[in-house]
C-alpha cells in the first residue's frame, strides 16, 4: 500500500518533456522502471469469460489488448480540462511567447531574417510604444485562433480513451475476489489466468499499478500544450515568412514542451470510489504498427503460469481448456465457495 502511494506522487512529478534529448528521456523513464520493479507482485491475474476469442488465446499462447474505448466504465482513460479558464491561459501564453521575440528583436536584431513580419517587430520596438502595447498590435487574429484551439481541444480532450496508438491489457493482485469472479468471468462460469510479469520487459511494454483517485487526471495544461503545437505544426507559413516562423517553432518548444509521461498517465487514473477494490495493473504498449487496430495479441512467452476455473463453469469448456492446460504445461485450480467457514470466502482448490 505504501509503494502505492508513493508510485502515486512519483507520477504527480515525474516528466520527460520533449525538449530533452532521446537519452534523457530513457533516464527519465528508466528510473519510473527501477521504482516499480521490486514490487510487481509475483502473481498478477486476468479474469476471463469462456468465449471463443479467449479459449483460442489461451490455446495459442497470447495476451489480448485493447483499446480503452473497449472499456465499460465511460470514465475510464478519461481526463479533465478546465475550460473556465481557457481565454486568459491563451492569452498569457500568446503574451509570454511575443514578450520573448520583442526582448530578443531589442537585444540582436539580426537573428531574425529578414521579412516583412521582422519589419513589423522592429517597427515597433524601435518606437515609444511599451511592450505591452506592442503585444497588442501583434494580436491580430488571436480571437480566431482562439475558436480553431476550441475544436482541437475537445478531440484533445477525449483523445486517450479513442486512441488506437496505446493498447492496455488489465491485470489483478486478486484470485478471490467474488466481484472479480462475477464481473469480469461471467458470473463463475469463465475462468482466471495467473501470470509472473517480473520479467516484463521482455515483453516490450510497460506494467504499473493503477492509481486510485477521487479526481480525474487534470490534463489542461498538456492539452493547451498539444494544441498550440497541434496547430503551429498545421502552419505552412509562406517562403517569405518561413525563417522566423521555424525560429518562432523552437521558442515555442523551449517554453511550452509536451510532457511524454503524459501518454503513460493518462491510462493510469480510476474512479477510487468505485474500483479499488480491483487492485488492478495495466500493461501498455505503445504500437505504431497498430494503429488501425482495436484490439491486439501478443506472445505471453512462458509468463503464464496456471489456470483457475470458475465455479459455474459448463463441462465441455472445462474438458477442453484442462486439455489445453496440460499441453501446455500449466497448473490447474478450481475456484470454489469455502463451506468449511462463515466467511464469504472462496477457497482455491489444486488439480
Amino acid at each position: 500500500m505504501q509503494f502505492k502511494k508513493e508510485f502515486a506522487k512519483l507520477m504527480e512529478t515525474i516528466s520527460w518533456p520533449n525538449n530533452l534529448s532521446q537519452d534523457e528521456g530513457m533516464i527519465v523513464l528508466r528510473k519510473l522502471h527501477d521504482f516499480v520493479q521490486p514490487y510487481i507482485p509475483e502473481k498478477l491475474f486476468r479474469f476471463r469469460k469462456c468465449g471463443i476469442d479467449e479459449v483460442i488465446s489461451f490455446e495459442q499462447g497470447t495476451i489480448p489488448m485493447c483499446v480503452a474505448d473497449k472499456f465499460s466504465d465511460d470514465y475510464d482513460s478519461n481526463v479533465f480540462y478546465n475550460y473556465k479558464t481557457l481565454p486568459d491561459r491563451f492569452s498569457n501564453a500568446f503574451s509570454s511567447i511575443m514578450s520573448n521575440i520583442i526582448q530578443i528583436a531589442k537585444n540582436n536584431p539580426t537573428v531574425f531574417p529578414d521579412s516583412p513580419i521582422k519589419s513589423k517587430i522592429l517597427e515597433l520596438t524601435s518606437s515609444k510604444y511599451t511592450d505591452s502595447e506592442i503585444i497588442t498590435s501583434l494580436r491580430t487574429g488571436f480571437d480566431d485562433l482562439l475558436k480553431q484551439m476550441m475544436s482541437e481541444i475537445q478531440k484533445q480532450e477525449i483523445w486517450p480513451r479513442n486512441s488506437k496508438y496505446t493498447k492496455i491489457g488489465c491485470f489483478t493482485e486478486k484470485i478471490d475476489s467474488k466481484y472479480m469472479w462475477d464481473h469480469y468471468a461471467d458470473g463463475y462460469k469463465g475462468f482466471a489466468l495467473e501470470y509472473d510479469f517480473r520479467k516484463w520487459y521482455e515483453l516490450q511494454v510497460n506494467l504499473y499499478p493503477v492509481i486510485y483517485s477521487v479526481q480525474m487526471l487534470d490534463a489542461t495544461d498538456m492539452i493547451d500544450r498539444i494544441c498550440i503545437t497541434n496547430y503551429v505544426n498545421t502552419i505552412q507559413p509562406e517562403e517569405t515568412y518561413k525563417d522566423i516562423f521555424d525560429f518562432y517553432k523552437k521558442q515555442l518548444q523551449q517554453q511550452y514542451p509536451i510532457d511524454f509521461m503524459y501518454f503513460i498517465k493518462m491510462y493510469l487514473y480510476k474512479d477510487k470510489a468505485e474500483y479499488s477494490h480491483e487492485r488492478e495493473w495495466r500493461m501498455l504498449k505503445i504500437d505504431m504498427d497498430s494503429i488501425n487496430q482495436v484490439f491486439i495479441t501478443i506472445p505471453d512467452m512462458g509468463f503464464l503460469k496456471s489456470i483457475y476455473y470458475g465455479i459455474h463453469m459448463e463441462p465441455r469448456y472445462k474438458v477442453h481448456l484442462r486439455s489445453i492446460a496440460k499441453t501446455r504445461g500449466i497448473k490447474e485450480y478450481d475456484v470454489v465457495l469455502d463451506k468449511n467457514s462463515r466467511k464469504y470466502s472462496l477457497k482455491v482448490v489444486p488439480l
